[in-house]
């Protein structure tokens, strides 16, 4: 197996880092890394879960967990997604609206600049 994925390795150069929102559907989150550094998990609530850079404690990614509840709820209260994307700010200006403490509102305000134009794709 070691020789078959040196062997793509090869013949697949890696691309480099883009930023971009990854949707998982079996367990309904998302992830979105925004900077390349090594980081760690911080759980926020039961929704947010920011990773921290190991280096120098910023911001550098997040999960957003319940993402489908989330724009079903949406839904109820007439928002609609457009053509099947949703900015990822969106979830970070609810979560501010059930935040419970000042940390909580500045991590989902700061979230919310930092993605206020990315794109969430949904199939």
């Amino acid at each position: 197996m070691a020789d078959d994925l040196m062997d793509y390795l090869k013949t697949h150069p890696c691309k480099g880092f883009r930023p971009a929102p990854r949707y998982s559907a079996p367990g309904d989150f998302v992830t979105f890394y925004f900077r390349e550094e090594r980081a760690f998990a911080r759980r926020v609530d039961d929704l947010l879960t920011v990773y921290l850079s190991m280096e120098t404690k910023e911001l550098v990614g997040c999960k957003i967990k319940g993402v489908k509840h989330l724009l079903q709820t949406a839904g109820s209260l007439f928002v609609s997604i457009d053509a099947g994307k949703v900015r990822l700010a969106f979830f970070f200006a609810l979560g501010e609206k059930v935040a419970r403490d000042p940390e909580q509102k500045r991590l989902y305000q700061e979230l919310a600049a930092l993605t206020k134009d990315v794109e969430l794709q949904f199939a």
